[in-house]
């Protein structure tokens, strides 16, 4: 089988759809192991406003291209190389950049909105349009990552101007030298994040996360970090012998059918010193309405009827986990994961069956869409 023509020697030319559709369908079949595929080179071609939605590319080579307005929705691109790529203008709404080579990658005005980019190489990208005007650099067409999930990745010197990482999730990620001024960072989780010489003149933080992160360099003011969430105080370190009283006690009264013990009532307390003791637990009927448990585990716990009534969830593990009649009413639930949970209604007396509610819970990352069914962009 002759290779399509766009993955021979680059060329720096332009191709059309038809060629265009057949390099990524000839990937996709070397990508899935058949025979008769090859995998897709098009280092330095020019393909604008092509249509690539939900198409598996990993590994392609897009060095330099130019992929203008192109739509990647939902699309596998880990370990692409996309070095020196313009993307400039592209739909990636939940695409799959994991491992990418994005390197000096132009993104003016791309909507990475839930897209996942975790431990992709991002040094020197730029998230923004520049232009040069009386030896200044004027930014304008931001990139929109509201709700991505960029973990670990590595942004070292990105030029970031104005661009939305609302409910983003960027533990770990590394930010040295980025130039972040007027980024929105509002309910960010930037846990663990490094971000050394960083300029952020104007950035908003409020209601982000920066437990483990080195601020001074950003100057915020006392105001600015009074609206984020920092590491826990000496109260709540102090509570954890407390906190673990209150849940063998729930346990007991789980399994005395009310008995003996009494059922967990954790309202408003940071329960995120407790480490892993929330994990595989009888908890049904816990209130914890108002608490920060932001990271915690809680996988494989019985939870039915449990009360999170805008509790701080952010980044949570429900795994495997029974939240049948759950309540999540305006918590904060960006990017917990909930891979495996029962979140279907809890069988009452009559019959009618009590619903999970999320009314006005901050679902991005999770896969849940508002009314807590699995998002069909997932």
């Amino acid at each position: 089988m002759a290779k399509p023509a766009s993955l021979l020697e680059p060329r720096n030319l332009s191709i059309g759809a038809d060629e265009f559709e057949a390099m990524v369908s000839a990937h996709e079949v070397h990508a899935s192991g058949r025979r008769g595929g090859a995998r897709a080179v098009p280092r330095g071609i020019v393909a604008r406003d092509m249509r690539c939605d939900r198409r598996r590319l990993p590994k392609a080579d897009f060095t330099g291209a130019d992929l203008t307005g192109t739509t990647f929705v939902g699309a596998d691109l880990s370990r692409t190389a996309l070095y020196c790529a313009t993307l400039s203008n592209c739909d990636l709404r939940g695409a799959q950049l994991v491992r990418a080579d994005l390197r000096g990658a132009t993104f003016a005005g791309a909507n990475l909105t839930d897209a996942v980019l975790d431990d992709a190489d991002m040094r020197k990208v730029v998230l923004c349009n520049v232009e040069p005007r009386k030896g200044l650099g004027r930014f304008s067409l931001a990139a929109r990552l509201f709700g991505a999930r960029l973990d670990r990745a590595d942004m070292a010197d990105a030029v970031a101007h104005s661009v939305d990482f609302s409910n983003c999730s960027l533990r770990g990620v590394r930010l040295r030298n980025a130039n972040l001024e007027n980024a929105n960072f509002t309910d960010a989780n930037l846990t663990g994040a490094d971000l050394a010489g960083a300029h952020a003149p104007g950035a908003v933080f409020a209601g982000a996360i920066l437990t483990g992160v080195d601020v001074s360099s950003l100057t915020l003011t006392p105001d600015q970090l009074a609206a984020c969430v920092t590491d826990p105080g000496p109260e709540a370190l102090a509570r954890v012998p407390e906190i673990r009283r209150v849940l063998d006690q729930a346990e007991r009264w789980i399994a005395t059918a009310g008995r003996e013990g009494d059922r967990a009532r954790l309202d408003g307390l940071d329960l995120r010193p407790a480490g892993d003791v929330f994990r595989t637990r009888g908890l049904g009927g816990l209130s914890a309405r108002g608490a920060v448990a932001i990271g915690l585990d809680f996988s494989g716990s019985e939870l039915q009827g449990a009360i999170f009534d805008g509790a701080d969830l952010r980044g949570v593990s429900f795994v495997g986990a029974d939240l049948r009649g759950a309540s999540f009413v305006d918590a904060k639930l960006a990017h917990a994961l909930f891979t495996g949970a029962d979140i279907g209604p809890l069988p009452t007396s009559d019959g009618a069956g009590r619903p999970t509610r999320f009314d006005g819970a901050s679902l991005q990352g999770t896969g849940l869409d508002d009314a807590g069914e699995l998002s069909t962009s997932h």
